[in-house]
């Protein structure tokens, strides 16, 4: 069809969609207060209203210094969200801590637990004030059908990559709105930023400002990097993402093009 992806599934919005920095990773041997003030105040500086940092290696006490740093940097108006990627081993516990850190005013708690335990997800959201978000390794519509019959969470973050594809988020979507449940898809922002353009439910996407973490982009033509917190939409056919050969030729491990 020779049609950008977001025009061909249905656009919602044009030029660009707002996106998140991802970071905020712990890093042997630095302080790690002094490194989350230091990376939150240059995604500040970047102009992002939203800023993701990491939770739960540390002992409580010290997640909430760290933790107060991000929002004494960030202010009271911009969004701090926290990825606990699993770190509790119970409901009653993530409970106990979470209500410490809801002086912070999280944007959301991101995976408290194990993801596989939808109810206790669900037990967490009821006993909470700061809203649950999970899902990105959920493969398939069933799975995602099962957390929002649990009312496991207030925001679902699937993966079109983890998903097999397109059609399968889309399908995710259309269910998500029949719940009224935002999605803040994990990971790929360069493949999430035409779902967020054509697809109702997607808010925002997740932006990861460097190649430290997640290095796919180094392979990549540059499609545009986000101002102010706001990503371009690709108005090239397809996703709109074009290889660089130079570096696809760098890395490969063999000549497979």
């Amino acid at each position: 069809r020779d049609l950008p992806l977001h025009k061909l599934l249905g656009e919602s919005a044009t030029g660009t969609v707002p996106c998140y920095a991802s970071g905020g990773y712990y890093w042997n041997d630095v302080d790690p207060v002094e490194k989350v003030v230091d990376e939150v105040s240059g995604y500040v500086d970047a102009g992002f209203d939203a800023v993701k940092i990491k939770i739960g290696r540390l002992s409580l006490e010290e997640e909430i210094r760290r933790v107060r740093a991000a929002r004494e940097v960030l202010g009271p108006d911009r969004l701090l969200m926290l990825d606990a990627n699993n770190a509790w081993a119970d409901a009653d516990s993530a409970i106990r801590d979470i209500h410490q850190l809801a002086e912070f005013d999280p944007f959301w708690i991101e995976e408290p637990l194990i993801p596989d335990d939808m109810r206790g997800h669900a037990e967490i959201r009821e006993a909470v004030r700061v809203p649950i978000a999970t899902g990105e390794i959920e493969a398939t519509r069933w799975g995602f059908a099962e957390l929002l019959d649990l009312n496991t969470a207030q925001m679902l973050q699937p993966d079109a990559a983890v998903l097999g594809g397109i059609t399968e988020f889309s399908r995710v979507a259309h269910m998500a709105t029949e719940k009224n449940i935002p999605l803040y898809p994990h990971w790929f922002h360069q493949l999430h930023v035409s779902l967020a353009a054509s697809l109702p439910p997607v808010v925002m996407v997740e932006y990861f400002a460097d190649f430290l973490v997640f290095n796919f982009g180094a392979l990549l033509e540059e499609t545009g990097a986000p101002v102010n917190g706001q990503l371009p939409v690709p108005q090239q056919a397809g996703i709109g993402l074009r290889f660089d050969d130079d570096a696809v030729n760098r890395y490969a491990v063999d000549d497979w093009s």
